[in-house]
């Protein structure tokens, strides 16, 4: 039996498209010429410029300058053998003793005189410089005449008196003073609670100021009488922890310096109030 052949299935083939056809050039018109209506042009050929820098310009270098006439050094051969030189030693001379200078003698400067200058308007600068040097007092009755000194003549008082109080007794002693007139007062002493001036000074703890017309009260202290009849008593107390310890007197101010003899005599007051608290401690 013969084999049987199955028959091919036919399949469907694509076809490529075709491409379309160019289009049609133009053509252009021929111009035929003639040998003799050619002419030869000679071309130049193109020479392309180099971008280098031009070369620098030649310099020329000057001639060397002529050799100089100088004789050449003869050479010389060191000797063999040099001896060392020795020289002495340098001798010093000896000093010259020369006459001493005669220092012209200057004399010493005379001492100065501590002068007060009184200040029409106000005695405040004489009162602190006379007080600098109560830190230096070396006892009670110096301090104390200083205080007088300082305040009679920064005011221009006829008499400045300080009296020391104890406080135990109730006693006024004069320790210092200083005026016009002959009046020896120092050592002096009152009772304090019997003292017109005094007892209202203790009172009041502050400056105090009194002012008598002709003849003096019988209430009077004794030192007034001895100084003289004052016109006018500013007092002021040395204060200490609400304790007077000395009373300062100051009679017939200058009436110029009226309205600061108070406090001059307060601020003279405080600073013996300091010296006293010193010298008991």
């Amino acid at each position: 039996m013969s084999a049987s052949v199955r028959p091919s299935i036919p399949r469907p083939s694509i076809a490529k498209a075709s491409a379309p056809p160019p289009p049609p050039r133009e053509k252009m018109a021929t111009l035929d010429l003639e040998d003799d209506d050619i002419v030869g042009i000679a071309v130049a050929p193109i020479v392309k410029k180099s971008s280098a820098p031009p070369p620098p310009p030649s310099i020329r270098s000057a001639p060397p300058p002529p050799p100089s006439h100088v004789a050449p050094k003869a050479s010389v051969a060191p000797p063999a053998s040099v001896a060392p030189v020795s020289f002495p030693p340098a001798s010093i001379p000896a000093p010259i003793g020369a006459a001493p200078m005669a220092m012209p003698s200057i004399p010493p400067p005379a001492p100065v005189a501590n002068v007060f200058r009184l200040s029409v308007t106000d005695p405040t600068d004489v009162v602190f410089e006379g007080m600098y040097g109560l830190a230096f007092a070396k006892s009670t009755g110096e301090a104390a005449e200083m205080c007088a000194e300082t305040l009679a003549k920064a005011l221009g008082a006829r008499a400045v008196v300080i009296h020391r109080h104890d406080l135990s007794s109730r006693e006024l002693r004069a320790i210092g003073a200083h005026g016009d007139g002959d009046f020896d007062i120092i050592g002096s002493a009152e009772t304090s609670e019997d003292d017109l001036v005094a007892s209202a000074v203790i009172c009041n703890q502050k400056s105090v100021t009194m002012k008598f017309d002709g003849e003096l009260p019988a209430v009077a202290p004794k030192r007034l009488r001895h100084v003289g009849a004052p016109r006018t008593v500013v007092a002021a107390p040395a204060m200490s922890w609400g304790r007077c310890l000395a009373i300062v007197e100051v009679i017939d101010a200058d009436e110029r310096y009226a309205a600061r003899v108070a406090d001059s005599a307060t601020y003279v007051a405080e600073q013996l109030a300091r010296f006293l608290l010193t010298q008991a401690a």
